[in-house]
């Protein structure tokens, strides 16, 4: 039996909690980062996303409905579900993010503890400063360097298209550290420390969120947060960017499939797109985001299962999105002609999928990681 689209709504509210909506709603009008900080501490879930990604020995001391981390493919459903109020929920959550991965994988115990003890005493924000401005995340091509002096290092260059970069307590930086593919090292960040300019990116999308460009002017960070001294050069880098990478990749796409799965749902739920809904063309639609998310579901589950996945997680992502992008677009050229809400809100979710094109990087990159080789090269 299909689900109709009340069930629907009840079901995701379950999940992400019946304020999300009214919480999304306040962010996108407000369009303050800072405000929607406040905002998000008063949402029913931010405890639990606060969570989100502790090892097992800090969340066995933690909230008790929130104590354990989510496998790959429970992380993807909760992402897919809150895509679908708005993927700047997501965006915008407290908890330790892409960066758990690093301290958890680098970090010492001492170090563990000084990342994630504050998360157990309340709400607190995240960053992953690993992108450049002219490179992207390339690490092998990355200017930003930390210089050895004295009882640390010495931080100077740019990251940008930092999420949650302009409100974050804490976070992680990537830096050169010598030359060549391992002479790139990750540590503990406070990105309001002086020698940190941070600027707010202006997006035409997502709106609320904090996407930022940061500078970094002779920061000093101490030894004690520079992570994986205590392993060898190929272990840090294994165990730090590529790692948090491919875990989370599916889940970026999964959000793309979130908003879709909304503008569909809102599609079928208006009035004026009544003599459209029985067309074949739509009802295909529905088929093909649910198939998407079931590619994405099992990578997930083979990766958990420490299986060769039918895809790498980057593709994955991009399947995803790539589907979103194709069915939101046919729904906006099918629209009548007369202006409604209806075309505002279908709008608004191509801008916000096309986001995902660049975020975990473009479907190029990985297409070319996956092997891919273009026409005049393959000849």
């Amino acid at each position: 039996m299909m689900n109709t689209h009340h069930d629907i709504i009840l079901r995701d509210a379950l999940i992400t909690g019946d304020d999300a909506e009214y919480i999304a709603e306040r962010i996108r009008a407000t369009n303050d980062p800072v405000q929607s900080r406040i905002m998000l501490s008063g949402w029913s879930r931010a405890a639990q996303l606060n969570m989100l990604g502790l090892p097992e020995r800090y969340a066995a001391t933690g909230m008790a409905e929130a104590r354990r981390d989510l496998a790959l493919s429970e992380r993807l459903k909760l992402y897919e579900n809150i895509g679908y109020v708005s993927p700047a929920l997501i965006f915008l959550a407290p908890g330790p993010g892409m960066a758990a991965y690093v301290v958890a994988g680098l970090g010492t115990e001492r170090q563990q503890d000084s990342f994630f003890g504050p998360f157990l005493q309340g709400l607190r924000w995240s960053c992953f400063a690993m992108t450049e401005p002219t490179l992207g995340s390339d690490a092998r091509a990355m200017q930003t360097t930390a210089t050895r002096v004295d009882g640390g290092y010495l931080l100077s260059g740019e990251k940008m298209l930092i999420g949650n970069g302009t409100i974050a307590d804490t976070g992680v930086v990537f830096a050169r550290t010598s030359q060549g593919a391992l002479g790139v090292d990750a540590f503990i960040l406070n990105p309001a420390a002086d020698g940190v300019q941070r600027r707010r990116l202006q997006l035409n999308g997502l709106e609320g969120i904090s996407l930022a460009h940061l500078t970094f002017r002779d920061l000093f960070i101490p030894d004690e947060q520079a992570l994986g001294q205590h392993l060898k050069p190929t272990q840090r880098f294994a165990r730090s960017a590529l790692a948090t990478f491919d875990a989370l990749r599916p889940c970026v796409g999964a959000i793309a499939l979130g908003v879709t799965r909304r503008a569909l749902h809102d599609w079928q739920a208006d009035e004026v797109t009544t003599r459209y809904r029985s067309s074949v063309h739509f009802s295909k639609a529905s088929l093909e985001l649910d198939a998407a998310y079931l590619r994405a579901v099992r990578v997930c589950r083979q990766l958990e299962a420490r299986q060769t996945p039918d895809c790498t997680p980057g593709m994955s992502k991009t399947d995803s999105v790539r589907v979103a992008e194709s069915i939101i677009s046919r729904l906006i050229h099918a629209m009548p002609a007369q202006i409604t809400p209806l075309h505002h809100r279908l709008w608004r979710a191509f801008r916000d999928v096309k986001a995902f094109e660049y975020t975990e990087g473009t479907r190029h990159i990985h297409m070319l990681s996956s092997g891919f080789k273009p026409s005049s090269e393959a000849a």
